[in-house]
Formats: C-alpha cells, structure tokens, sequence
C-alpha cells in the first residue's frame, strides 16, 4: 500500500517522458484539439502558402522557378477552396485572415 503511495507520488512528478513509457503512450496526457480548430489553423495555414507562393513567384528569374511556383500557386489555392468548402459544409466561421 505504502509502495503504490509512493510510485503514485513519482508518476506525479516524473517528466512526461517517462510517464510515456510507463503508460505506454501519451494518449491520455495530451489534451485533444477540437477538429474544427485544425480545420481553421488549416485553412490559414494553406492562406498563408498561397501568398507566399504569389510572393515567390513575383521574384522569381527563371522559366524553371516561374513554372514551379505558377504549379504551388496553382495547388495551394485548390488547397486553400477545399478547406474553405469543408469549412462551409461544417457551418463553421472564424478570423481566416491572420495567419501566423
């Protein structure tokens, strides 16, 4: 009784490294992120891509650069209206506009 005592107490205070092997997985310890926060940081994540990419491709100097960045504008705003449409389809609003 008294052992379970004291490794109650250590498991309290190990680092969750070892609370991870100990349990076998951090499953339980992580808090879980709502799916509609994902979609939203997707979404101005794949915003924030798009831009960079128009920003690239407006400095770019060689037929092969203008081409590989006309493509990653081409595929991140397809990207970025596929998310918006999930987003849509959820019901979901948010600030989309500051992606960090």
């Amino acid at each position: 009784m008294k052992e379970n005592l004291n490794l109650n107490r250590w498991e309290e205070k190990a680092p969750k490294f070892f609370r991870k092997l100990l349990h076998g997985g951090d499953e339980e310890f992580q808090t879980p992120i709502p799916e509609n926060l994902l979609l939203l940081k997707s979404i101005q994540q794949a915003r924030q891509e798009w831009i960079e990419a128009v920003q690239n491709f407006d400095q770019a100097d060689n037929n092969e650069l203008i081409d590989y960045f006309i493509y990653r504008m081409k595929a991140c705003q397809i990207r970025y209206n596929y998310l918006l449409k999930v987003a849509k389809e959820m019901g979901l609003r948010g600030e989309l506009y500051e992606a960090k």
